[in-house]
This record gives structure tokens, C-alpha cells and sequence, in this order.
């Protein structure tokens, strides 16, 4: 598979009005331009603010709430509050060609905002969003690095040793200073200095 899954994903997302990006290790397959391995769903990162707009546009299927540790799922109600981290929203599998996972981002005006309970990590919107030369908008590999640094999951590091050679100075910088005072005995500080 290469990246026509997520030619189906923007095709998902043509009428959605708000910001979308893709995640995990698809948005660093985007940006190192290569399929690194293969990927068993696709990650779609939402505003939580916005989930107005995405009931509005997902009217048929509507997506379920899904528990990313368990898998389980259950109807969503528009209206309901979902939280950055522990909600999902998942499309039926059948539809695409791999599974597809909306996750939620914290957002505070013009800034993507860290969930985990530290709202002085954030960086502005503008600068999280990369975009293929054919339009499809992806996150930031520091930010999606971010996010893998937390686990010790083989194809998290094999993500990260994959990639970290691409990353500029500023991109290295960000993730060190992002990683380094939460685990200060990280494995992958020392490729980042």
C-alpha cells in the first residue's frame, strides 16, 4: 500500500470545514516521503473544539466512540463532550481501506495545545501543519514523535530512528527540549543533541 489510503482519507474530508491532519506514522511517512512500513489504520487529528463540525459533516456512517485500549465501541451523541487523549472517534472499518481514527486535539485560539496537563506546551497551528505538494495536511513529525516518545512500543523507536535523521536542527531542538525534563534518561536524547 502505498499513500492511496490517504487520498481516500482526504476524499473523507473534502466537505469537512475545520482543520484536519494526518497522525501517527503516516504523517511521518508523509514527510520523509515513503511508505517505512506497513500500517494496520489511519490517524486523523481533529480540534476538539471543532466537533460540532465533524457531527455535522459525519452524518452517514456517523463515527462511534472508540476506547483506544480496549477497542470498544459505542454510538456517539453529537452532543456529548469528548476529551483529547482517552476518546476516539472511528469510522466503520469496511468502508476505507484501512480503518480510520479521529483523535482530538486541545486548542487554545490559534495554538494546538499538549492534552496530557500541560498547557504551557502548545505551538501555533500554523506551524504544526505540513502539506503534501497534493494537498494533504499532515502533523508535524516533532509533534507525532512527541507523542511516541511516551511509549516503548518497537515500532515507536523504530519510528523515531527512521525519521530523526530527516528532522532539522529546530525540529530536533523542539523535541529534545520537549522530552528531556519528563525523562531525563530517554533513549533517543542522545540522537537529538
Amino acid at each position: 500500500m502505498h499513500f492511496e489510503v490517504l487520498h481516500a482519507v482526504r476524499a473523507l474530508f473534502a466537505d469537512y470545514p475545520g482543520r484536519y491532519w494526518i497522525a501517527g506514522g503516516w504523517a511521518l511517512d508523509l514527510f520523509v516521503d515513503r511508505v517505512r512500513r506497513p500500517h494496520t489504520d489511519v490517524d486523523v487529528l481533529v480540534l476538539a473544539r471543532d466537533l460540532d463540525l465533524v457531527a455535522g459533516t459525519f452524518t452517514d456512517p456517523r463515527p462511534t466512540v472508540e476506547n483506544p485500549n480496549t477497542g470498544d465501541q459505542r454510538p456517539w451523541d453529537p452532543g456529548e463532550t469528548l476529551t483529547p487523549g482517552p476518546d476516539v472517534l472511528a469510522f466503520p472499518d469496511d468502508l476505507f481501506p484501512a480503518p480510520v481514527r479521529v483523535m482530538l486535539a486541545a486548542s487554545d485560539g490559534d495554538d494546538w495545545v499538549y492534552h496530557r496537563g500541560r498547557g504551557n506546551l502548545r505551538k501555533p497551528l500554523d506551524e504544526i501543519t505540513l502539506t503534501t505538494g497534493d494537498g494533504i495536511p499532515y502533523l508535524a513529525p516533532e509533534l507525532v514523535l512527541l507523542f511516541k516518545s511516551r511509549s516503548d512500543r518497537p515500532k515507536d523507536t523504530e519510528d523515531f530512528n527512521d525519521v530523526a535523521p530527516d528532522l532539522d536542527t529546530a525540529r530536533r531542538a523542539w523535541l529534545h527540549d520537549r522530552i528531556a525534563p519528563r525523562y531525563p534518561d530517554h533513549a533517543w536524547l542522545p540522537a537529538l543533541t
